[in-house]
């Protein structure tokens, strides 16, 4: 009986092993077009992305065109407004210069 039985148990292996593989090889087909898919998607994404970065290439390059430009405009402000100081500061010595003379008239009366 006993050998019956452990013929019986080497069948219904042999069985279970056979079920096993041919799942293992459904599941092997499905992750083999799963990751076609994938790549699939990836390569079709590439000519998207080479068109994003482009066009973040042309707004960085307009950005940095408008920051140089700004640059222009602040280095002119600049200028202008040193000389603008440089009249306000020779006014107030030309101010402070005048009620000195004023204070020595009042003081020599």
């Amino acid at each position: 009986m006993s050998t019956l039985m452990s013929d019986f148990m080497s069948i219904l292996n042999s069985k279970e092993e056979t079920k096993m593989d041919i799942k293992s090889r459904y599941e092997v087909i499905s992750d083999l077009e799963s990751k076609k898919r994938e790549l699939i998607r990836e390569r079709d994404g590439f000519a998207d992305r080479i068109l994003a970065m482009k066009k973040e290439i042309k707004t960085s390059e307009r950005e940095l065109e408008d920051a140089k430009e700004d640059l222009k405009d602040f280095e002119k402000s600049v200028t202008d407004r040193q000389t603008t100081i440089k009249e306000l500061i020779k006014s107030i010595e030309d101010s402070l210069a005048r009620f000195s003379k004023l204070d020595d008239k009042k003081s020599s009366k």
